[in-house]
């Protein structure tokens, strides 16, 4: 079956395309895929606490990929980059900090093929 990293740099000007990337990371897995799923560059923003796109929906929409066997992670870079920190960023049991591009290198290097969002 295939290997897919989802990389999704869609941030807080399009939290439909944030939605549609976690939609299709789950399809995927449920299809049989083994799937990885990295939030990088703007996209990290959607995981600040108490910000209007960190609902409830998407937050358990994060926690059903990891309950999936999905594993979520997001870049420190791009965190540093937006002038976050790691209090500022929602604690998902599961959800990992990596830095993006080496994440993303590791696993074409294993096999993977990536899809961005």
């Amino acid at each position: 079956m295939s290997k897919l990293v989802v990389l999704c740099t869609s941030g807080d000007e399009d939290i439909h395309r944030v939605k549609v990337a976690m939609g299709f990371a789950l399809t995927a897995k449920k299809a049989g895929a083994t799937v990885s799923f990295i939030f990088i560059g703007r996209s990290v923003r959607t995981l600040v606490k108490d910000s209007i796109n960190m609902t409830p929906e998407i937050k358990k929409n994060i926690e059903d990929m990891i309950k999936s066997g999905i594993e979520v992670s997001y870049c420190m870079n791009a965190m540093k980059n937006l002038a976050l920190n790691e209090e500022s960023i929602v604690k998902i049991d599961g959800m990992k900090k990596v830095i993006g591009g080496e994440e993303a290198a590791k696993k074409v290097d294993e096999g993977y093929t990536i899809v961005n969002f």
